[in-house]
């Protein structure tokens, strides 16, 4: 049976959540208990259940419920989860996207700033990061003195700089990053700032382009052309880049626990399908995040 990342919150096909001598019973429809439980055999005379629009639903006692946190989907219009689509999974730009997952940071980011790295971008970076995770729940996003205790380095190369923190980042690009992760759920990031590469470009454009690729260090974000020039997530080549309004609500998004997590494309469509037909019904779809 093929694995659905869905699994990792509720079992998708059908969910709800009654309260019964003080407890919280999770149900889930027959046919899915079944498919989450191919081994085990289950008595309805013994077994809780309950009907529910012509559907046999099951006490599902998965133990990860414990300590597991329910959140309410949360609906975008259309034109927002297109975009966002392309984002996150390239949707529009590639033929071969179904093996890409959305992937974000589940830990703090630990943020340390290399010696060599200009304190004029490190007020940049800690302006734009403070503003994110005072503004996004999910997303934390602390500053660490000690290297050994952060995941996430931001250094910088010119004539007076040579150490490199990452041998991943092996092009020799104005401004490039490396980022690592284990089931999609990101790890570790380095952020190089290479001035080698133009001398004479003012500290203003050097901090947006850092700028610009440390947001994208948030997701593994791609550029889209669906997005007006001054997007970071343009396809548009500019020095002049800020965090629109639209580009907040991509990251804020991709950190709401209103939506699946860690899905690949055909899963998140999948997804808002199935949430978006109940809602139409007058039912509410919630995700139950297990992590």
């Amino acid at each position: 049976m093929k694995k659905k990342n869905i699994l990792y919150l509720l079992f998708f096909m059908s969910l709800a959540i009654f309260a019964q001598q003080n407890r919280q019973i999770r149900l889930i429809k027959l046919e899915d208990y079944k498919k989450k439980y191919p081994n085990k055999k289950i008595n309805l005379d013994t077994h809780f259940y309950r009907i529910h629009n012509n559907d046999t639903l099951v006490e599902d006692n998965d133990k990860r419920y414990l300590n597991a946190k329910s959140v309410e989907y949360e609906p975008k219009d259309s034109l927002f989860l297109e975009i966002y689509k392309d984002i996150v999974y390239q949707k529009y730009q590639v033929s071969s996207n179904k093996n890409q997952y959305m992937k974000l940071w589940k830990e703090p980011l630990k943020i340390y700033f290399a010696p060599s790295l200009n304190q004029f971008y490190r007020n940049k970076i800690e302006d734009a990061a403070n503003n994110l995770s005072q503004n996004i729940d999910s997303l934390d996003i602390k500053f660490v003195n000690n290297i050994n205790a952060s995941n996430y380095i931001i250094y910088q190369l010119d004539e007076n700089n040579s150490k490199k923190y990452s041998e991943d980042i092996i092009n020799n690009n104005y401004v490039n990053y490396y980022i690592k992760w284990n089931r999609s759920r990101i790890y570790d990031a380095k952020l190089e700032l290479n001035l080698n590469k133009y001398r004479n470009v003012s500290r203003d454009v050097n901090a947006n382009f850092l700028l610009v690729n440390f947001y994208k260090t948030l997701g593994q974000f791609h550029n889209t052309s669906k997005v007006p020039c001054e997007s970071v997530f343009s396809t548009c080549n500019s020095n002049e880049k800020k965090l629109t309004d639209f580009d907040f609500e991509v990251i804020k998004y991709q950190y709401s626990y209103g939506i699946c997590k860690f899905t690949n494309l055909e899963d998140f469509e999948e997804n808002h399908k199935i949430a978006k037909d109940r809602i139409s019904k007058g039912e509410k779809m919630i995700f139950m995040h297990l992590e």
